[in-house]
């Protein structure tokens, strides 16, 4: 039985390694400031959780607010080219032609 779990325990640390790995290789839109957002969003979340996301400036900016009342330290000028990044590459999705 301990073989087992010993098993088991090596694999899904594999699996946590491998999957940090891969988060790690998600790469955001280019655009300014892609590099601010990218240092400031890892310190608590993966990129690809900033990748899948989008929405208006508006929805950003409350993001933003939020993400600062968990934490986030960032100068006004650094949130401000965050917004801009987050509104410009990760804007609302244009809804496809009919």
């Amino acid at each position: 039985m301990s073989g087992a779990r010993l098993l088991s325990g090596m694999l899904g640390a594999g699996v946590v390694i491998f999957g940090a790995t891969v988060a790690q290789c998600v790469e955001l839109p280019a655009g300014p400031n892609r590099e601010v957002v990218s240092r400031e969003c890892q310190v608590c979340h993966d990129l690809e959780m900033v990748a899948a996301a989008n929405g208006s400036r508006e929805a950003w900016n409350d993001t933003l607010d939020e993400m600062t009342r968990y934490g986030m330290r960032v100068t006004p000028e650094e949130r401000a080219k965050i917004l801009d990044y987050l509104a410009t590459a990760l804007g609302p999705k244009p809804n496809p032609a009919r």
